[in-house]
Parts: C-alpha cells; structure tokens; sequence
C-alpha cells in the first residue's frame, strides 16, 4: 500500500485531508513539522505533503535537509500552501518539489495531484543549449534537483547528443556562432525520434516578428532574456506536463490502433474462412465438377492482375468468384449430376441458380459485392444472356471477368456429359465469343493466358503469380 506523510501545522485540514486520502485507499501518518524529518528517518515514505507557513518558517528548511541526504533526496513532496500565501516558486521547484495544492482544495484536486505525483516514474531530463556558460550554469542550478540536465554549448553538440538520447525537453538559445537555434530545430526532424521533442527558445529578441518564426519552426514556447526563473519553471513544467499528455495519448492511439487490425484480421480470416467453407459445399454438389469455383477464382483473379487491378480489387474478386455458382445448392442433385441432356424445365431450374445466389448473398453487408457475381456470371456481351438480358458495358466488370473464368474452366475439366475439351478447341471457342459472349478485352486476355500456357497445364495446376498491384 502507498504510504504517505502528512506533515501540517493546520490540524483542522490536515484530518480533512487524512480523511480524503484514506477513503482514496492510502496509508497516511499525520505528525507535527517538528517530528517531520525524524518520521522520514525512521521510515519509508512514498510521499511527502508537507505543509508551508511563512510565519512559522516551515516548509523549504525541511526540503532542503531532505534533499542534502543522500538517503532521502528522491523523496516526492508537494507542498500544502494556503491561498493568500504568496509561494517562492522558483525556490520550490528548484529544490525538487513536484507540485503544490493551494488550501482548502477540492478532494478530486488533491487525490489528482497526489496520484500524478506517484505516477511520476522518474526526473524528466532538459537539454539546455547556449553558447553563454552563465547562461548554463543558472538553469543547471535552478533545476538539476528538479531534473536531470544535459548541457552543449552549440548547435551542433546539441545535435549529436539527441542522436544518442532525446532529452524530454530542450531548452534552446536562438542565437549561437555556427548554428542557430533556427537550424537546430529544422535539424531535429532527421532525427529519429525527436520530431516531437518539445522546445522552449530562450532569445533577448521581444518582437512579433521572432515570435511568430519561433513559433512557426516548431518550437512550442519561448523565454525573454533576461529570464524571469518563476516564470521559465512554470512554463518547463507546464509543458512537460503537455507533452507526456500527448505521448500517452499517441502510445493509447497506437494501441486502439492495433487492437483494431488484430480485430480487422480476425474478422478477414473468419470472413475467408466462411467463403471457402461455402464454395466447398457449393463443389461437393458435384464431383465431376469437383475444384470449379476456386479454379474459377484462380481464373478470375488472374485475369485481374493482368488489367492492372490494385492486390486488393484482385483478392476482392477472387472471393466474389468463390461464390458465383452458390446457387446450386438450391439446385436437385439429380438436376445437377444428370449425365443426358437436360429437359427444358430442368435446364429452366439450373438457370435459376442465378437468382438463387443473388438472393443468398445480397444481405452480407460486409461484402456488398459478392452477389455481382453469383447474379450476372451467365449474362453474355451482346446482351443474349440471363437472369436479365443485361449487354456490353452494363454487365458489370467483376461478373464479365467471371464470365470468361467459368467458361474456360467449364470447357478444360471434365464434366458428367462429356471429357475435358483440347485446348486449341478451348482457345477457338473463346475467340469466337469475343464481343457476342464475352467482352473482347477481357477475352483477349484470357487467350493470352492460354498461349502462356503452352502445355496446357493451367487447368490441371492454378498456381498465378501474386505480384502484381497496390496493396
């Protein structure tokens, strides 16, 4: 359990504050001043309140004791002032203190600032840059117990010590010899990891002018000298505070952000594993046809590379022709084995297995186009074709690639009323379907694909290259 120190000459809001903190589920030893450094002695605390009165000469005396024992010089301490105490800030922080609470203070503001405090993993390094050693040696003892500091006397020693550990914050003189602190913050985005270092300019130049091209080359504060320590510490801290908000922020997005394409993927395996599991069922209809819609798949996605669709439009139409024939499984399987020619009322029932996919699949929102496919695979180009006689360029692309696909394959595999056809045949067919059956550019393409494949293989063997497209 956190154990803190209540150390208060106000008994009345030290048991109000003792009350608010063991509700929030802290340890808490309340004791006088006086008994304050012996308790710290004797033993270990995780936090220090401890109370400032400028009558009683409290407060600072007992911080800088604690900081000058090695022992106890990373104690956390905020200090409880009352509100019309004017608070020596500077001196405060310079001696390490986290925070502050004004009294009386809400119970939300003290458990906040008390669990920010104990939150705080470890000092937050600044880098001070100025080519002035006294410059140097001021911010290096206003702050080395409140921070850890790094120093460099240029631009470019600044530079090189970043490349080695970005400091949480830099504290950066505009005018140096060599290079300024304009060049060193345009410096900073080839840097790995240090295009969000936060900087606070330090420059004797009080004009619009170089406000505004301070602020435009990055920098998110800046300091007139001669400086003004209250006010510096108070700006340092106030955007170290910024920053850590806005790296939590980016780490809690980065997370969001991969938990979402951990889901994405999970879903697109599911969604995957769903399609291939139905068009195996759609092929069991058959055995003679046993292979067709992943060939035809193959096929389809094949002759979409080779349009120079994008890996995503190719895959995207290979699930849609996974799934154009779903329909037969509304289809009897003596309808479908039949060996004979088919009677006019059958061959009307096998047509229907258009409609029927349609039907199926146009309510799977998630993939809105694989009823395309399902629907119009057996419309032809000029405009003979079924469920809807639909011609030329309004059959759409996706179903006209799928057209050619299933034929092909329909006419290189074996079939239960007849054996695989050669493929001179096969290439003869498709030529004479160019503009009447199939659309003469994807059907060229798909005699390209033939003539590639001189040993007639491509039925027997679907094994495309992938390579082509954006992701």
């Amino acid at each position: 359990m956190v154990r803190i120190l209540l150390s208060d000459h106000d008994e009345m809001y030290s048991m109000i504050i003792e009350m608010i903190l063991r509700q929030a589920g802290y340890e808490v030893l309340s004791v006088a001043p006086e008994y304050c450094i012996g308790e710290l002695k004797s033993s270990r605390f995780d936090l220090l309140l401890l109370g400032v009165s400028p009558d009683l000469g409290e407060g600072f005396p007992v911080v800088e004791w604690i900081r000058s024992d090695t022992a106890l010089s990373e104690t956390k301490t905020i200090l409880l002032v009352s509100h019309s105490m004017k608070l020596d800030l500077t001196n405060a922080y310079r001696l390490g203190v986290l925070d502050f609470i004004r009294k009386p203070a809400f119970p939300e503001v003290i458990t906040r600032k008390i669990r920010d405090a104990l939150e705080k993993p470890c000092k937050d390094s600044i880098l001070v840059v100025d080519d002035d050693p006294g410059n140097i040696m001021t911010f290096t003892t206003l702050l080395s117990i409140g921070y850890r500091i790094r120093t460099a006397s240029s631009g470019a020693e600044a530079l090189k010590q970043i490349c080695q550990e970005v400091p949480d914050l830099m504290l950066l003189d505009l005018h140096m010899p060599g290079m300024d602190g304009f060049e060193v913050m345009s410096a900073l985005s080839e840097i790995e990891n240090a295009h969000n270092l936060p900087v606070i300019v330090v420059t004797a130049d009080d004009d619009v002018d170089t406000a505004a091209e301070i602020f435009q080359s990055g920098a998110m504060d800046y300091l007139v000298k001669p400086i003004v320590m209250q006010v510096a510490i108070q700006r340092i801290r106030r955007i170290l505070e910024l920053s850590h908000f806005q790296n939590d922020l980016r780490d809690e997005l980065r997370q969001k952000n991969q938990e979402l394409m951990a889901a994405n993927t999970r879903l697109q395996s599911l969604s995957d594993q769903t399609i291939y599991a139905l068009a195996g069922a759609i092929d069991a209809k058959d055995a003679y046809t046993n292979g067709h819609s992943r060939r035809v798949a193959e096929y389809a996605r094949e002759l979409a590379r080779r349009m120079g669709k994008s890996r995503y439009e190719q895959n995207e139409i290979y699930n849609v022709a996974l799934l154009h024939d779903i329909g037969k499984i509304a289809i009897p399987d003596g309808i479908i084995d039949k060996p004979g020619k088919l009677t006019d009322e059958e061959y009307r029932i096998i047509k229907s297995h258009t409609v029927r996919g349609y039907e199926i699949l146009r309510n799977i929102t998630v993939m809105p186009l694989l009823y395309i496919g399902a629907r119009w695979h057996h419309e032809r180009y000029d405009g003979r074709g079924y469920p809807d006689g639909k011609k030329g360029q309004g059959i759409p692309e996706i179903a006209r690639i799928i057209s050619v696909a299933d034929c092909y394959d329909a006419m290189s595999s074996d079939r239960s009323y007849r054996r695989a056809l050669p493929q001179e045949e096969v290439r003869k067919e498709i030529q004479a379907g160019l503009g009447t059956q199939f659309d003469p550019g994807i059907g060229k393409i798909m005699l390209a694909m033939i003539d590639d494949d001189r040993e007639y293989r491509m039925s027997h063997s679907v094994n495309f290259p992938q390579d082509g497209g954006d992701a």
